[in-house]
């Protein structure tokens, strides 16, 4: 039966020929584990006797040497560590292979401490026997990780709240956009039950236009006050043609009546994200589209979508006098505007919306005139992106 309190002979013999004693590959190996914070361990299956070098009893704090039982040792592991490192070992008895795991332990003198665990199962006869691997010190390593989190998240959040103010500047455009729609739609009623004969079915549809414009009047105010609010949500799977469909509906109500759009989104395309943020995104560059049309002898819009290896694309161009070379390069920066009383943010925050989404948001002159705007984000056949969609911003 292995001794419980057995340590590891490190000497080793050397080869035939080689001139240096025996002890000093045992002290490099001890140098090279106490700069590396590294020990080795080996734990017996049939009787759970543990094995460790000095250098994993120091990782615990516990005096070398000291007798070691299993169940007192997985104590000092928080909840999560320990489920999630007895779940990795299971798995390798299981199959005879390899596992590691980063692990949180409070140590004998209260010391939390980060543990990178590897393990090799040995097996004989077909049947797993003993474990084997090492133990390492990655506190270090871990708490820079947790500082970097701490301050990407503190300089997110100081980012939005500067934000605010140039924000509330576009906060009343942005529902101009739906109250606009409500006018149009309600004079639009009036005309209808003014009639002779009420046109029931364009009632009905009026009405429920009237509906979605209030609705997303209500999401817009709701999104300025959970602006300053850190939050994390997944993104969700949701109908991108929908999406896009109703924002060109919101942005075009009462535009010009010289307008031709010129619209091919297929009906089936799909989304990964937050389809609020994306319509507001949509909106603008249409709202941004009308406005460089103003005065131009065409007026036309095409609104045009794809999907191709798992990301959607999403273009909207215009016949406009196209974005100024020395503004070009800049436009997506924050207070670069090309009007006279924009606010330089609709364009920034647009960009800032996309790339949450894992896509780019990207501008060009066309070489018949007027400019294109075109964003990507992961579709229904991408996989779910690993960002959180924690700023939820209005343009």
């Amino acid at each position: 039966m292995p001794d419980e309190n057995a340590s590891v002979d490190w000497s080793v013999v050397p080869e035939s020929g080689d001139s240096q004693p025996s002890g000093y590959y045992k002290k490099m190996y001890e140098r090279a584990s106490r700069l590396g914070r590294i020990g080795v361990w080996e734990c017996d299956l049939a009787t759970e006797a543990l094995t460790w070098t000095d250098t994993v009893y120091d990782l615990f704090d516990l005096p070398r040497q000291s007798l070691l039982r299993r169940a007192e040792t997985l104590a000092v592991y928080e909840p999560h560590s320990r489920r999630e490192m007895e779940k990795r070992r299971a798995k390798a008895i299981a199959s005879c292979s390899t596992f590691t795991v980063d692990v949180a332990i409070h140590t004998a003198r209260g010391n939390l401490r980060w543990i990178r665990i590897t393990g090799d199962v040995e097996q004989e006869n077909g049947r797993a026997v003993r474990i084997y691997g090492t133990k390492q010190d990655i506190t270090a390593e871990k708490e820079a990780q947790l500082r970097v989190a701490a301050l990407q998240s503190e300089l997110i959040h100081q980012s939005r709240v500067s934000a605010i103010d140039a924000m509330r500047s576009t906060l009343a455009h942005e529902l101009n956009q739906p109250l606009a729609a409500i006018t149009v739609y309600a004079a639009a009623l009036q005309n209808v039950v003014k009639a002779d004969s009420v046109d029931r079915k364009a009632t009905v549809e009026i009405i429920e236009e009237i509906g979605k414009c209030t609705s997303r009047a209500a999401s817009i105010l709701r999104d300025a006050r959970n602006l300053s609010a850190i939050q994390q949500r997944e993104p969700t799977l949701f109908d991108l043609a929908s999406a896009v469909r109703e924002a060109c509906r919101i942005a075009l109500a009462g535009g010009s009546t010289d307008l031709k759009l010129f619209y091919d989104v297929p009906e089936d395309l799909h989304g990964i994200g937050d389809p609020i943020q994306i319509q507001q995104v949509v909106i603008n560059l249409i709202r941004n589209a009308c406005e460089a049309m103003v005065g131009s002898e065409r007026e036309e819009i095409t609104i045009a979508a794809t999907e191709k290896n798992g990301f959607a694309e999403v273009s909207i161009c215009d016949s406009g006098g196209g974005i100024p070379a020395d503004i070009l390069p800049t436009i997506f920066d924050a207070f670069v505007t090309t009007k006279a009383d924009g606010t330089g943010i609709g364009l920034s925050i647009g960009r800032t919306i996309i790339e949450a989404h894992s896509g780019k948001l990207t501008a060009q002159n066309n070489a018949a005139g007027g400019a294109t705007f075109r964003f990507t984000m992961p579709s229904k056949g991408a996989s779910t992106p690993s960002v959180h969609l924690a700023d939820r911003m209005i343009m």
